[in-house]
């Protein structure tokens, strides 16, 4: 299939002939459905709404002097155009219902980051090690994403069609916010924060458990359940720059962080964990590993480390 005319359909340019032809294209093969799902991942900014139907003003009444035959003619003629516009809009209809069930799924692999636009406008950060799986097109009445990892959320506003981030947890239900997100269903670790906006956090343990927070509230999960605090600042969202911010945390926990961030292997063997000693500071990524555990020597508890560069495994001891 023609690139320029995917592009053509993601701007909201192409006739609903040419819809009709890509839609045939998709459903002919899956490695057509790739080929589409990876233009779509390289169009920047889509746009895949068709624009609404014109209002169609009321005919002026016809005048006596008008004859059956004139009259019988006029309403064949709005007939037929009533009928290309309702075939026009259900051939689009169906055409957006059916790519909203192809799903599209990213996954960012560690040591890297990934920005990219949602079909609605909402534009989604996406860190190391994070996957977001969405539909090409929003066609129902929410617009529903699944996420594993972390990833900041700037959500265009649609009263009639609420965002919702899917996570392991519970399901955030917002209408155009910025906030940030991390789930790690493996380690049973959920947080959201939110910066601007309101939020509704829902847990999918028990549905009846749901928390409304407000701008500075973050929500985490412990013992399976979901609990509301207020944070200061948001030092810990710093990785949207590409840095990782040092504070008083598990050492296992910012291993864990460096893994992702430096697309290494950690290995700790010690019997204690080193403490860090400092309240607030910051690492940019770009520097690299060596650098980050040098700088973490200086803020913690005495520790030393291996490194060997054939498997990219280091070794804290």
């Amino acid at each position: 299939m023609d690139q320029e005319l995917l592009f053509s359909y993601f701007r909201g340019e192409t006739t609903p002939q040419e819809e009709e032809r890509i839609l045939t294209w998709i459903e002919a093969s899956e490695d057509n459905l790739r080929e589409f799902r990876k233009a779509h991942v390289l169009f920047a900014g889509l746009a895949l709404y068709a624009p609404r139907p014109e209002t169609v003003r009321p005919a002026v009444p016809l005048g006596r002097r008008i004859g059956r035959r004139v009259l019988r003619h006029a309403v064949r003629a709005a007939a037929v155009v009533l009928l290309a516009v309702g075939a026009a809009y259900f051939g689009k209809s169906y055409y957006r219902h059916s790519l909203s069930g192809c799903e599209t799924v990213i996954s960012v692999p560690a040591g890297q980051r990934m920005q990219m636009t949602l079909a609605d406008g909402t534009r989604v950060r996406l860190n190391a090690g994070t996957t977001l799986e969405y539909p090409v097109v929003f066609a129902r009445e929410t617009r529903r994403v699944k996420l594993s990892g972390e990833a900041f959320f700037e959500v265009a506003h649609d009263a009639k069609h609420p965002f919702v981030v899917e996570t392991f947890a519970s399901d955030i239900r917002v209408l155009g916010t910025v906030f940030n997100v991390r789930a790690d269903e493996e380690r049973a670790s959920f947080s959201t924060t939110l910066v601007e906006g309101k939020v509704q956090v829902t847990s999918r343990i028990d549905p009846a458990e749901s928390i409304v927070m407000q701008p500075n509230d973050m929500v985490v999960l412990e013992n399976g359940r979901l609990y509301k605090e207020r944070v200061p600042d948001f030092a810990d969202l710093c990785w949207t720059e590409g840095l990782i911010h040092l504070k008083k945390m598990p050492f296992e926990e910012l291993m864990q962080t460096f893994e992702r961030a430096f697309d290494v292997q950690i290995r700790i063997e010690r019997d204690d964990m080193p403490q860090i000693d400092v309240m607030s500071g910051e690492i940019r990524i770009s520097d690299g590993v060596e650098y980050a555990l040098h700088v973490l020597q200086q803020v913690c508890s005495e520790f030393s480390y291996t490194r060997d560069e054939k498997s990219n495994v280091i070794v804290i001891r």
